[in-house]
């Protein structure tokens, strides 16, 4: 579009709304000379006289009719449209992106959902499930949940659990098959599901403590996989044994379809954070989701330093 597309058509709209060039300038705070350059040089762009003008009136011809109608309605909708930003202020509103662990979707999210829908008809919620490190700005997203340790400290995070506590989860059958260890240094030679972490070589290290101490277990390799929630189901179909979130198999632990040994001897991470930037902390939708997701317990935010 032309930069000059709007030029002057300010001033025909102000000149037929007030019906003359000297009500029209007064309504611009302009003078009346300023007034009728800005029309003229309108008239002599489109090549079409817009007023006809005596002593004693102004009047639109039938072009400038047909534009001031089309115009008039065109800039309500306009005035209406800038109005309403308004409401994203007032009222939870619009679409809020979010980037959620997949393992942790079903805990933390899922039971929240309708109730979101039920209080907050307006907001529409966009969930990309994935493992990855996400750069909220870069990537489009209002927030992400992770582990405390995995945000950036120029992030707003808010605790959405207490310390998140780890342990070595199998299912029954396969513990009773293998036998059950009675120290984490019996895992050796059990059969492990590896995690590795997305867009990485690396494999999630199994390190436990003994007298405040790190105690690294090398496990027997039965599988490796970089999806947490596909590493939970392959744990249940008894394929090995894996190291997880207690957050991440609460249902599996409620079933019975796992068991979880040894969370005493492996150190807690820090939590689970709702994260943001510091632009995303005022807006209705966001403050909606929380207030929601996190059943009104007390909200704790990590600034940034």
């Amino acid at each position: 579009m032309d930069r000059t597309f709007f030029d002057g058509l300010a001033h025909f709209l102000a000149v037929a709304r007030h019906g003359s060039f000297t009500a029209g300038a007064q309504a611009m705070d302009i003078s009346p000379t300023a007034m009728s350059k800005a029309i003229r040089l309108v008239e002599e762009r489109y090549g079409t006289k817009l007023f006809q003008r005596t002593t004693r009136r102004t009047a639109l011809t039938e072009a400038g009719a047909e534009l001031f109608q089309r115009l008039d309605r065109a800039t309500n909708e306009i005035d209406d449209a800038l109005k309403s930003l308004g409401s994203f202020q007032l009222t939870p509103t619009g679409t809020l992106r979010l980037t959620v662990p997949r393992s942790i979707m079903p805990a933390l999210v899922e039971p929240h959902l309708a109730e979101i829908q039920r209080l907050y008809p307006r907001v529409k919620l966009d969930i990309s499930l994935n493992d990855r490190f996400v750069d909220l700005v870069a990537e489009g997203f209002d927030a992400g949940i992770r582990l405390g340790d995995a945000i950036d400290k120029d992030m707003i995070a808010v605790r959405l659990t207490g310390e998140a506590r780890w342990g070595i989860a199998a299912s029954p059958g396969y513990w009773e098959r293998e036998g059950r260890p009675k120290r984490f240094e019996d895992l050796v030679g059990h059969r492990a599901i590896m995690y590795r972490f997305p867009g990485s070589r690396s494999l999630q290290v199994w390190e436990f403590q003994r007298e405040g101490k790190p105690v690294q277990v090398q496990m027997d390799t039965g599988l490796i996989i970089d999806d947490r929630a596909a590493l939970v189901k392959l744990a249940v179909q008894g394929f090995g044994a894996a190291f997880v979130l207690e957050v991440e198999v609460a249902q599996e632990l409620a079933r019975g379809d796992l068991v979880l040994m040894f969370g005493d001897d492996i150190p807690p991470d820090d939590g689970i954070f709702l994260y943001f930037p510091v632009a995303m902390q005022n807006q209705p939708k966001l403050r909606a989701f929380i207030d929601t997701i996190r059943e009104n317990s007390s909200v704790k935010r990590r600034r940034p330093s």
